[in-house]
């Protein structure tokens, strides 16, 4: 997940190409997506921590790049609530969140993985309920229960076939949306003080450091004249089309889309991610693996129609 996007405050659709901006937020899609399977076949040369770590550093770099470039660090004022927040931003989104998509990827299936980081609106709702930014409703319960039911339906199925890791793994992931979560609804305080340049850079150098006392060794004891050009490949992608190309294009699309809109291209992501899956990796889809995914994304639809209707934010994960 899963890692991190950059979040903006939605306006009202404008003049603009909307057929264009659909484009492109399916693209974003995509390649969130396609994030888990390049996850998967970087972890077959680097080590789940080596690989947390150099993908937010690779993605820093990026960032910063583009950051000095623009000029925006002579612009940079930064308040002590400004800077709170971006601390507990870097080490939510990026460096636990990371620490645990990674993490849980090693451990399960594309499919789960996908399926999990659609439960990204669910738990926003959840924390949004529990620091009284949103009210519980009897359509937001019943969206929920039904969404983590599916939940359970995918760890039974792991856990009846003897293999620990599988659920282990789903937990570890279901643990990387929770933190995510955590960071949007934090984003939301700050989202219209910052530019996505602005904020990636700092919450991506931040993380990055943040990190590097857990994957710091992970990174000096790699054997990189044994990483294969796989590896490497999807390592590249994770940064680039995976993070800092599609994190971008999704800044700039949510200032055209309402975010409700651009809330219902996440039903793709588990269903693209599980076909390529079956197609690069070869893995089994399973009845139960169609139950449980049924289910999520049910609950999921009926948390965020509930919300719909009474104008609330959405909640919004990246892989």
């Amino acid at each position: 997940m899963s890692s991190t996007a950059s979040i903006a405050a939605a306006k009202p659709a404008g003049h603009k190409n909307h057929a264009l901006m659909h484009l492109l937020m399916f693209t974003v899609i995509c390649c969130w997506a396609s994030n888990i399977i390049a996850g998967k076949e970087a972890l077959r040369g680097f080590g789940a921590l080596a690989l947390a770590q150099l993908r937010v550093l690779g993605a820093a770099i990026l960032f910063g790049i583009g950051f000095l470039a623009t000029g925006r660090l002579r612009r940079l004022r930064l308040s002590r609530r400004d800077w709170i927040f971006v601390t507990a931003m870097a080490a939510t989104g990026i460096a636990l969140n990371q620490l645990t998509f990674i993490g849980g990827m090693a451990r399960t299936t594309v499919a789960h993985t996908g399926l999990i980081v659609a439960l990204g609106p669910v738990m926003v709702l959840v924390i949004a309920v529990l620091i009284k930014l949103e009210t519980l409703t009897a359509g937001k319960v019943a969206g929920m229960l039904v969404a983590f039911a599916g939940v359970g339906v995918l760890t039974a199925e792991k856990a009846g076939s003897g293999n620990g890791s599988h659920w282990l793994g789903d937990l570890i992931m279901l643990a990387s949306v929770l933190v995510f979560s955590v960071y949007t609804v934090l984003m939301k305080e700050v989202a219209s003080d910052f530019d996505g340049l602005t904020l990636n850079t700092l919450t991506f150098g931040l993380g990055g450091i943040m990190m590097l006392p857990f994957c710091g060794r992970a990174v000096l004891v790699t054997n990189w004249a044994a990483i294969s050009i796989v590896a490497w490949s999807g390592l590249a992608f994770l940064v680039t089309f995976g993070t800092v190309i599609s994190y971008m294009i999704f800044a700039y699309v949510m200032t055209e889309l309402v975010a409700s809109r651009a809330a219902a291209f996440n039903y793709l992501q588990p269903v693209i991610a599980s076909g390529l899956g079956i197609w690069v990796l070869s893995e089994r889809l399973t009845s139960k693996v169609l139950i449980g995914g049924g289910l999520i994304l049910a609950g999921v639809y009926l948390t965020e129609r509930e919300r719909g209707e009474e104008k609330a934010p959405v909640g919004f994960v990246a892989g």
